[in-house]
Parts: structure tokens; sequence; C-alpha cells
């Protein structure tokens, strides 16, 4: 077929796919470096890949291991993503993030688990550029589970045709999937191996059977089952999908049945047994569960509580379709009971086609039914941390063919007979991109506070530029890069005056910013004396290369004369009798304890 006719043949898969890049895209802009779960620890693995060029070893301790945290993981997303940051210098290859002591898993009432730094601004340079980059290496893994959910849908009922279109879409609407894929991890990398092999198992139990062709089968699905393997540990759920595909594969035959699943099961070792042998030489345990559970490991779930099994499904079917940054971030309420009564919809309509499901629905059952059971397994293992819906996620595809079977099932009897008329269809579809826009603009994007200019801006404004790094003699500190005037001087007034800093390292102390105004006798005539953004911001919570604006007002005196003052910046601890921090200019020359701004002219 043409490659003009193939489009046209397939243009609502194309419109799909297009859709979902570009949400990807805006889902990538919006969330804000390292909100999202564990995204830090996924991109240090493949920032040490690409230092030290051999895979991470786990320690006892979390924090002696080489990537605290995921370097239990297999390495394969984290190979695939190491193009997006190879390219960097050492230099620009460490992860710089300051921790939010709001941060409402801290006790605060913040759901940014980090402050936001200057370095994320627009135009991304470096490791931002290359952090964004990776999670476009994710993205492109969720446009994989989207045309694998396409050709599953096709190969189960080749005969209602919206049933690929409907199913895709609602895989590529779904918030919360858009957010993983927006994030470099290993979760969709995952989902679109789980659809490739539903896609697989599928095609073995079309009618016709494979006959020769079923131990080339076999070596495909072990293939896929491998590389499943080598992406995160929960792939380990696909076995019983594999066995179901297999045995459609290999026909009745008992002897033909074994050899097609020894097949599979020796090509997956193949592909992914060096994996397990080395954590079994490493850790003496073959899927390096000792390691996770020293890191991850929570508060134990009440198995025996009907409220604490209440809450944990609640929070499961919330955050498998939206719930964002670590698990803190609420959509509003009303968007859940809009996805809680389309899953609703869909029971409803199997209920009602139930007479006749069809043969082939045994694999996205089987594969739905497989990854509620590993999230069963995880939470006994983990502890309540395990009640994430991105633990579905390796079954979305399968997730999504349930969903939009049920949908197109309403008002049927019998097997698949899509009553929905387009118009519908298409008005549900568009209904789901709207929510799916929603989420980045109105819920993620405006919840994380951005204090810190973009460098470029911070420039544009500094009024006086001037270099005054504060900083003992083995630091770098933070720089004073200019000031300005908010107001012309007048007796009376409350003069605002902005400083702009740039900071160079993670600041230790919470300095004092003291501003004096002085006349020509050195007599302070007017002065302020505060922690930045009148301590809203202290310095301890700035990130390394941070560009901050922090005015401070000074009260002038009603009777102040008109003339020349000076102006004087200075740092200082109050809780250290006033010790001040020695200032030095851009050569490297001690200036002292007190930088002076210039010259200030109070009018009438």
């Amino acid at each position: 077929m043409q490659p003009a006719a193939l489009l046209e043949r397939h243009r609502a898969l194309v419109a799909i796919l297009i859709g979902f890049l570009a949400l990807h895209a805006l889902y990538n802009w919006a969330i804000p470096l390292g909100e999202g779960p564990d995204e830090p620890g996924h991109l240090a693995y493949s920032l040490f890949l690409a230092r030290e060029r051999r895979l991470p070893v786990q320690q006892a301790s979390p924090a002696a291991s080489d990537v605290p945290g995921e370097g239990h993981q297999p390495p394969l997303a984290y190979l695939l993503a190491l193009p997006a940051v190879a390219w960097l210098p050492p230099a620009q290859q460490q992860i710089l993030l300051t921790a939010n002591p709001h941060f409402i898993w801290s006790g605060g009432d913040e759901p940014g688990a980090f402050m936001r730094g200057s370095q994320e601004r627009w135009p991304w340079t470096g490791l931002t550029l290359g952090w964004h980059m990776a999670r476009g290496i994710s993205g492109l893994a969720g446009a994989a589970t989207l045309l694998g959910t396409y050709l599953a849908a096709r190969r189960l009922a080749p005969d209602t045709p919206r049933l690929a279109p409907l199913a895709t879409a609602l895989v590529a609407c779904n918030p919360q999937f858009l957010f993983s894929s927006a994030l470099v991890s290993n979760d969709a990398l995952l989902a679109a191996l789980g659809a490739a092999l539903l896609c697989w198992c599928l095609a073995a139990a079309q009618p016709g059977g494979w006959g020769t062709r079923a131990i080339g089968w076999a070596v495909g699905a072990g293939l896929l089952f491998g590389l499943a393997l080598l992406t995160k540990q929960s792939a380990l759920l696909f076995g019983p999908l594999l066995l179901w595909g297999g045995w459609h594969a290999a026909g009745a035959q008992p002897a033909r049945r074994l050899a097609v699943t020894l097949s599979w099961g020796l090509t997956a070792l193949a592909v992914a047994g060096w994996w397990f042998a080395r954590n079994g030489l490493l850790y003496g345990d073959l899927f390096g569960l000792a390691a996770f559970k020293a890191g991850f490991a929570t508060q134990p779930f009440a198995w025996h509580d009907p409220a604490a099994w209440y809450g944990a499904l609640r929070q499961l079917f919330g955050s498998f379709w939206a719930r964002f940054g670590w698990m803190s971030l609420h959509p509003p309420a009303w968007t859940l009971w809009v996805y809680a009564a389309l899953s609703a919809l869909a029971v409803v309509g199997w209920l009602q086609g139930a007479a006749s499901p069809g043969p082939g629905w045994g694999g996205p059952l089987i594969a739905l039914g497989m990854a509620g059971a590993w999230t069963l397994a995880f939470a006994l293992t983990a502890g309540l941390v395990a009640w994430q819906g991105r633990m579905l996620f390796p079954a979305i595809s399968a997730i999504g063919l349930l969903l939009a079977a049920g949908l197109l099932k309403l008002g049927s009897v019998g097997p698949l007979t899509p009553l929905a008329r387009r118009q519908p269809t298409v008005a549900l579809v568009l209904g789901l991109l709207a929510l799916a826009t929603l989420m980045p603009l109105g819920v993620i994007r405006p919840a994380y506070p951005w204090v810190a200019l973009a460098p470029r801006e911070a420039q544009a404004q500094l009024g006086n530029p001037l270099y005054a790094r504060y900083a003992a003699s083995w630091e770098q500190g933070v720089v004073l890069r200019g000031w300005r005037l908010e107001a012309t001087p007048q007796p009376g007034m409350t003069l605002p005056v902005t400083l702009t800093w740039n900071s160079l390292e993670p600041i230790p102390h919470n300095w004092t910013v003291f501003v004096h105004l002085v006349d020509t006798a050195e007599i302070i005539i007017a002065e302020s004396n505060s922690r930045p953004r009148g301590g809203d911001l202290p310095f301890t919570r700035w990130t390394p290369g941070d560009w901050m604006a922090d005015t401070h007002a000074l009260a002038l005196p009603a009777n102040l004369a008109p003339g020349a003052y000076r102006l004087r910046v200075g740092l200082y601890r109050p809780e250290q009798e006033g010790r001040r921090q020695q200032v030095w200019d851009s050569d490297g020359r001690l200036l002292g304890d007190v930088v002076e701004l210039g010259v200030v002219e109070v009018e009438h």
C-alpha cells in the first residue's frame, strides 16, 4: 500500500498521535523539573551511565549507593535516555535542586518538592535542556503505546472500526498517562512494551492458528518480554498473558504448547537473564528487592481495615486518571467524577453485552488482572506507596480497549455493534481532549510559584550593574549583580530599592541583608534589615544559578535635607552578634564587609 493511501486509511491514528505529541510538549513544559514520582532518581541513573560508563551498584545504606533510590532498576529505559544527556560536559551532569521545606510530604502546604530555579526558565540550556530532551524520549515511548493500542484493537475487533480510534484516544487523553510520559522514568517504556506484547498475543489468538510459525511467534514474544524485563521488574506480570498467547499460537497439541512456552521463556532469558544473574552475584537477590525496600518501604498497608481499602482504591482510581506532582497535586474534584462516570458507563456496557464478549478479550482481561495483582503484591512489599494508578500503566492498552468496548456496547445486544454514532464519539474524544489540556494549563503550571528570574530577564533589568561577591575565602557565595531605585527619592517617602542577586552555589546560612543610606558624616539616615523577599525566600532556599530580585524599603525622614547620600549593602547574621560576610570584587580582591552601591540624590 502506498504511504498516502496508508495515511488516509489510518488518518484517525495519525491525528491522535499528532495530538498526543502536542499535549506531551505542553505537559513537558508545564511540569517543573523533578516534580514527578522519583524523576530526579531516574535522571540520575542516566547521568551516572553517561559519567561512569558502567551500571550502578546499590549498597545496604541507600545513601551510599551509586544511584540512591533507583539504582536497583533494570537499565533499558536509562540507556535509551542516554543520548539526551551524554553530550553534556561533566560539570553539567549534576542535578541541582533545592528541597522545598513547605512540601506537603514534609508537613507543609505546597505540592512542589523543590524550589523553582532560574536554570529551569526559558531558554533552556545545559542540564535543563538535556532533562527536557530525556522527557521527550519518554514521550516517544508514550506514542508507541498508542500505536500498540491501535494495532491491538484492530486485531481484536477488525469488524468494529470505531474501537481502535476510541481505545487509542482514551489512552492518549488520559492526563495521568500524559503526565507520566512527560517525566524521565521507565513507566512509559514499559507501557509501550506492554501494548506491543498485548498486540502480539492477540495476533496469536486470531482464527487460523500459527501452525509452523508458532516458534517464530514465541521468539518474538520472548524478545519483547526480555526487553520489558530489562525495563522494570513489574514486567513479570506479562507472564500469564504470554502463556495465553502461546497456547493460542501452538493450538491444542500439548507438546507444541510446551515447545512454544520454552521458546519464549528461553528467548526472554537470553535477553534479560544476565541482569538477574548480576543481581544474584552482587546482592544474593535476583530482583534486588532488599535494596528497593531499604529505600522505599513505607507504612504497612492495613489489609483487614475496610477504611484502608476504601482509601487505597480511591487513591488508585484517582491517580490512574489525574493526580500530579509527587501524588501531592489534586485536580478539581469534578474532573474525577467525569472519569468515574465514563468508567461506570463502560462497565454498564460490558454487563449489557456480557453474553458474548468474544474469545480474544481474554488477553486484555488477563493483562488487567495481572496489573491489579502486581499492585497488590507491590503493596505487600512497599506498603502505602504502592497505591498509585501508574502501577496499572503496563496494562493501559488493555484498559483502553476494555473501556472503549464497554462504551461502544452501550445500548447494544450481542457482540460489538457500535451503536454510538460518529458525532457522540467525536464529542466524547473532544471532551477528553479538553480535560487533558486543562490539566497542565489550569492545574499543574499554576500550582508551582516561579520566583527566580530567567538570567536574560534579570540581566535586562539590573538598573545599575555591579559585581560584589559575598562569600568566605573558601566559598563561591552569592553575587550582587545590580541595583535600582523604584521611585525618585523625596523626603518623607518610603523608597523602594531593588537588589538583583545571583547565587553561585548552595548558601549554607540565612544571611540578613542590610541596606543603609548614609550622609557625609557616615550617619545612617535610613535603613532596611531583612532576609530576602521579606524573609519568605532566605538564601538557604536558593539553587545555584538563581537570579533573584529583592526589594527593600527605606523610610526617608520627613525633614531630610535635599542632597547626595550614599547607598551601602552588606550581609550579616544577627544570631552571631551581627557578624558580617566578606565581600570580593570580580578580580578576587577583598573589599571589606560592605559595598557602596552609589550616590542617591534626594530632591525637594
